[in-house]
Order: structure tokens, then sequence, then C-alpha cells
């Protein structure tokens, strides 16, 4: 139905925003951004957890395999990682480096002894303590290990701020969007049957030289303007008819009254029906 708001003293009506649009782009940001914070929780909060998880069993396992009087100490680990890099070299000390670079922890307050431990605020004075700390976390009752955490990889943190970047970004061009189409009303002169657009121009039926529905499944139609149009002439003008409400009555309505049908000719004459000759 057309929503019987009058635009202006001439009487024109005004279209309005599909509700069943706005509810659809609405519901969509809404998920966009729901999804760019669960980005943004990952990167943060979740792997930053995960890695700090497996940097303190690659830790454990790096201590157990130290050699009696060793300090276990690493006072520059950034040139150490890149040593153990350049040089192919595997195992928990490398794993535990990486994973404290992954999640930003790649520093002598990490990995210097003696040194305090940056999440509970004790005082680590030397390997042993740390290895009995490290040990009630990674040894079950019975004496053996615990399951290893799953550890992160290089791209793992990255990925998760870039989903946030993409999920925050598209949620908030979306209601961009919405606040732009809302910017924007079409105006209805039934009398003259003149459609008047955002821009302040407007067409009536005999402007138009073709209604060009070959986007009509997608919900739009281009209207071919007449060249002798003061403002449009010669141009094609494009109609969303998904967003605004009711343009698509108007635009129909434009098109019989420019094409209209042909009047069906009366049926010719029997001649077997006709009089008898006096």
């Amino acid at each position: 139905m057309v929503d019987p708001v009058s635009a202006s003293n001439a009487g024109a009506i005004r279209s309005h925003l599909s509700k069943k649009w706005l509810v659809r782009m609405v519901l969509i940001a809404v998920g966009l951004f729901a999804f760019g914070m669960w980005g943004l929780y990952d990167a943060t909060i979740a792997y930053p957890r995960r890695g700090a998880a497996a940097a303190s069993f690659a830790e454990f396992n790096y201590l157990t395999q130290l050699s009696p009087g060793s300090t276990g100490s690493i006072d520059n680990p950034t040139t150490e990682l890149e040593r153990l890099v350049t040089a192919s070299e595997k195992g928990p000390k490398r794993d535990w480096l990486e994973q404290l670079a992954y999640i930003g922890r790649l520093d002598p307050a990490h990995t210097k002894l003696p040194r305090t431990d940056a999440a509970s605020g004790q005082s680590i004075p030397d390997v042993l303590s740390r290895l009995e700390s490290l040990s009630k976390d990674w040894t079950r009752s019975d004496g053996g290990q615990k399951k290893a955490p799953k550890p992160l990889s290089v791209w793992d943190i990255p990925t998760q701020w870039l989903i946030m970047a993409i999920g925050v970004g598209l949620s908030l061009w979306m209601f961009t969007l919405v606040v732009i189409a809302r910017g924007k009303t079409y105006t209805w002169i039934a009398s003259e049957r003149r459609l008047g657009l955002p821009n302040g121009a407007s067409l009536v039926p005999a402007d138009i030289a073709e209604f060009d529905k070959r986007k009509w499944h997608k919900f739009f139609i281009h209207l071919n303007v007449k060249p002798e149009h003061p403002s449009l002439g010669g141009k094609e003008v494009a109609l969303d008819l998904m967003r605004y409400e009711p343009v698509e009555e108007w635009v129909l309505e434009m098109e019989r009254a420019a094409n209209p049908a042909p009047a069906e000719e009366p049926p010719a004459a029997d001649p077997a029906d006709a009089p008898p000759a006096a």
C-alpha cells in the first residue's frame, strides 16, 4: 500500500525505506559486528592465553632438559630465537621463545633468571624454583605429564585482527549505507504520474524512451531518458526498487502509461449471422 504521507503542498507522496530491506541490513550488520568482536576477543584474550599456556609448557620441557649447573636464563631472547631459526634447530627452547614472540612477550622480563613472574607477580630466584613451579602446572598426580596445549602458529593472532577489522569495517559500512539510504527520497504526483528523484529532477512517462528491465530480477530498473529532457536528457537513471517503497508501483504505473496495451479489435462478423436480404 502507498503510504499516504504528503511530501509537499502539491500533493506529492514520499517513498520510504523498505522495512524488509532495513531489517535485513541491520541484522547482517549486527552479525558482522559480532563476528568482528569475536575476532577481537580471540586476538586479545583467547589466543594470547593459549600462547601463554603453550609457552609455559615448552619452558617446562626446556628446563627439564638442562644440564646440571645451567642457569636456564636467556638474557637476550630475540637474538637467541634468531640463532635457533637460522640454525634450523628444533626443540622446546625454540618452541618456548616462538610462543612468547607470537603473544608479544619475547623479552628478558619473561626469559631471564632471576625475575618476577609476570602472571603471578612472584619472584623467581633461580631455575630450580621455576622448574618446581612449572612442575605443579604440568605434572599429573600420578607423575605423568599433562596434555600439551595447542601451540599458536605465526598467523593465528594476525588473522584474528584481520577478522576483527573486516567484521567491524563491513558492519560500519552497512550502517552507513542505511543512513545514506534514509537521506534519499523519491516522490510521486499521481495526477501527473510524475516521479521525483532524490537529486531534485523529475520524470513523467513521456520522458522515458525505454524501461530497461535487464536487472529486474535484482530489483533494479534502468530508465533511459529521452534527449529532450532538460536535465537528464540521454542519460540512464537506475532505480533501486528493493530499498524504497512503493517506487516499484510508481514505475510500473509509468510504464503502463507510456506503453498502453493495444485495444482489442471486435471479432469479425460471421457471414452466416448476417440477416437475409430483403
